[in-house]
């Protein structure tokens, strides 16, 4: 139901950020939101996997903005928000469906600093499909 719930946010910062180049606040606050509230109702992931997904890719993506740039703030609570609704594996996942397309298109036009919201949403759907593919989620 968590992922049902996040694909409108997600979508819309992905068209937001393709668009202008930015991710607007509502789209990572929801994602929290729910995943808040869905740490309260679901079991999995649990709150120490929430917790790790809110801060390890987020701070790895602070970290390599501050170094490199090419990240923005609004990538990085995105990311952040993601790993908090879905924990860490989950966006390990996402991340990795996400990064490889984001690498080719960054390559194929020569440009230093992508949309990364439109590849996490990439990543998103293709992790939402495969679960709903073997019957993980409904």
């Amino acid at each position: 139901m968590a992922m049902l719930l996040c694909a409108i946010p997600i979508l819309w910062a992905a068209v937001t950020d393709f668009r202008k180049r930015i991710i607007p606040d509502w789209t990572w606050i929801a994602i929290l939101l729910i995943g808040g509230v869905s740490a309260f109702m679901l079991p999995y992931p649990t709150l120490l996997e929430r917790i790790a997904g809110f801060l390890l890719p987020g701070l790895c993506l602070f970290l390599l903005a501050m170094k490199y740039g090419g990240v923005g703030g609004g990538d990085i609570k995105l990311t952040a928000a993601m790993g908090f609704c879905f924990g860490l594996y989950s966006l390990a996942t996402i991340l990795f469906f996400a990064l490889i397309p984001a690498c080719i298109y960054a390559k194929a036009t020569k440009q230093k600093n992508v949309p990364l919201a439109v590849f996490l949403s990439i990543g998103f759907f293709t992790y939402a499909g495969v679960l709903f593919i073997y019957g993980l989620i409904c």
